[in-house]
């Protein structure tokens, strides 16, 4: 099976610099452009998703939404593929939390007030990845889920540590594309914007 683990477009916390987790915002101008454009990098890569995967968060439904659109097919909601749960940090400006919480950015196992740590959340969705198989019978599956929690799971896969997260970062629209069996979850390719950067600047 291949798997597209996709990020939701820009939103207006992204653009502010605003922990959303949980929470939601409506995507931006540049959110909605970025959408149609993954679509196109898809059909111009050739890829076909057989059946889309979402996160229940607005923002990436809306994206889920596009993508089952596109090539009429259905979207089931998991919320496995939700966000790292931030707990009291959602709504709150990031250079805030890392002024306050030095070990927010560089410690896999802190945990924020009534959250999870980045390592709960990187292995809530590696699980997920394992039983995927089992869950839909298609070649090709798009899943649409969020930036911190995919980063997380792309650097235990490549690397089976979270010491170098942050190298995984991957931008708004981007994706992974994975190659998953019953015993295996490999990473093809990571972080794919190739398609942002060949349309109109945003």
């Amino acid at each position: 099976m291949k798997a597209l683990l996709i990020r939701h477009p820009q939103t207006e916390w992204n653009r502010a610099g605003i922990i959303q987790g949980r929470l939601d915002s409506p995507l931006t101008p540049r959110g909605r452009e970025e959408g149609h454009a993954l679509l196109r990098g898809l059909r111009e890569a050739g890829i076909h998703p057989g059946a889309v995967f979402s996160s229940p968060l607005g923002r990436a439904q809306q994206m889920a939404l596009l993508i089952a659109e596109q090539y009429q097919c259905d979207i089931c909601l998991d919320e496995a593929l939700q966000e790292r749960d931030f707990g009291e940090f959602d709504g709150r400006l990031l250079s805030d939390i890392h002024r306050e919480y030095p070990r927010f950015g560089d410690d896999e196992a802190f945990q924020p007030p009534q959250g999870e740590s980045l390592g709960q959340a990187a292995q809530r969705l590696l699980d997920f990845l394992h039983r995927l198989p089992d869950l839909c019978p298609h070649d090709t599956v798009a899943l649409v889920s969020h930036g911190q929690i995919m980063q997380a799971a792309i650097a235990q896969l490549l690397e089976n540590s979270l010491e170098n997260v942050a190298r995984y970062h991957h931008p708004n629209a981007s994706y992974s594309l994975l190659e998953i069996d019953h015993d295996t979850c490999q990473v093809v390719r990571w972080g794919v914007a190739s398609h942002l950067l060949r349309r109109k600047s945003f």
